[in-house]
């Protein structure tokens, strides 16, 4: 019996001892013991180009960035935001990686303009990119300009033998080339926005509201090394339907270019065919949001797309675009501070203290919630030299647009 309890004792105080020489011992722990020695160098020759966890990848793109490579941050913090999904971290990862994308997507087309006459033969035939729909109607519809490309961009990309270019990318390149006041690539320009992208294709249209019940869509899709065109697309309907006739031009578009729905597996099919939304007022919020968004106008953005998904909650696009648009600008000073934090175990916490969301709006049937973009959550800077995130205690308001 005494032996026994002095077993039962000698276990009950060396489990946590065998726990915390476990954590000494896990990859984790030596990534980020690296990184507290500013040893970057290190880290980004380990783990560049290798399978990693979610705090490896959090800390080789923090590695990258101390190293001044945005781009390949970049990429480290997609896998972390895919290898850690409905964290907080994962949260506001995203947001930062919003910020990154749109930096970096400047620089590059800054420098693809400039080396643009030797850009010859790179051009991917594979790639396509999608130009915003031009609005030859009401004013009051020409937010959906950049929500049916976003839309059509989503549904190309299911497809993957297809390459598509990011919307970021050619917004970027448009700015650029000072097109963005039209917003639009037309025939003429077309050939060389695709070229510059170094996309095989780049798809252009139109939409027209009819009577006010009724909307036309246009699409046209050309090849950038010859500027012949490849396919040309209408379908038209009553507005409620705005939904299906998507679909339809998106199925139009695909077999233009050489992947008709009968090419494409069952799984594809499905995926492009499924539906965005059917909430015609959450679709222009959507849109309008994403307007906010190139404007730089991020809590505007916000709340457009809070406000779509509070119309719609299985709307996917406004949900994903709402949790990964922040309030504000941030610098990458700010941006490594937070992320640093989340290596730490906190939320974001910024040298200046961070705000974000806290309110719940309606769930979906597939379990999703949202938080609102709204003030709340303030939390306070680690004390230099602290082990991790002091403890918090979150406190929720409402707060007005």
């Amino acid at each position: 019996m005494r032996r026994q309890l002095i077993l039962f004792v000698f276990f009950i105080w060396v489990t946590p001892m065998l726990g915390w020489a476990q954590e000494i011992g896990r990859p984790e722990s030596a990534v980020k013991a690296l990184y507290q020695e500013g040893r970057y160098a290190e880290i980004i020759q380990a783990y560049e180009g290798k399978e990693a966890g979610a705090q490896e990848a959090l800390y080789l793109g923090l590695s990258h960035l101390r190293a001044g490579d945005p781009s390949k941050a970049i990429a480290a913090w997609k896998q972390y935001v895919r290898l850690d999904p409905g964290s907080e971290g994962n949260r506001e990862v995203s947001k930062y990686l919003t910020l990154l994308l749109q930096e970096e997507a400047k620089r590059t087309a800054r420098e693809i303009l400039q080396q643009e006459k030797e850009l010859t033969g790179k051009i991917d035939a594979r790639a396509i990119a999608v130009s915003p729909f031009q609005n030859l109607g009401q004013q009051t519809y020409a937010p959906l300009s950049k929500g049916l490309a976003a839309m059509i961009i989503t549904d190309l990309s299911k497809v993957k033998t297809l390459k598509v270019v990011e919307r970021v990318q050619l917004k970027a390149l448009l700015d650029e080339l000072k097109l963005s006041q039209s917003g639009l690539v037309d025939a003429k320009s077309a050939p060389r926005v695709g070229k510059l992208l170094g996309a095989g294709k780049i798809t252009t249209g139109s939409f027209l509201d009819l009577d006010q019940e009724k909307i036309r869509l246009d699409a046209a899709v050309t090849q950038t090394e010859s500027g012949k065109s490849l396919t040309n697309s209408e379908v038209q309907g009553d507005l409620p339907t705005f939904y299906q006739l998507e679909k339809e031009l998106v199925f139009k578009i695909l077999c233009g270019i050489g992947h008709c729905p009968e090419s494409l597996d069952s799984q594809t099919r499905a995926a492009v065919g499924t539906i965005h939304t059917k909430n015609f007022k959450a679709f222009r919020l959507y849109s309008q949001g994403l307007e906010y968004l190139d404007q730089g106008k991020y809590r505007e953005a916000s709340r457009s797309f809070f406000l779509a998904v509070e119309e719609d909650p299985e709307f996917e696009l406004a949900r994903k675009a709402l949790l990964d648009t922040p309030l504000f600008p941030l610098d990458l000073t700010a941006m490594i501070s937070g992320a640093e934090a989340i290596g730490d175990g906190g939320a974001a916490i910024l040298s200046t203290g961070t705000i974000f969301a806290a309110p719940q709006i309606p769930q979906g049937s597939a379990g999703h919630q949202v938080m609102a973009p709204s003030m709340g959550m303030l939390v306070p800077p680690t004390p230099s030299g602290s082990a991790g995130a002091p403890p918090t205690v979150p406190v929720r308001i409402d707060v007005q647009f």
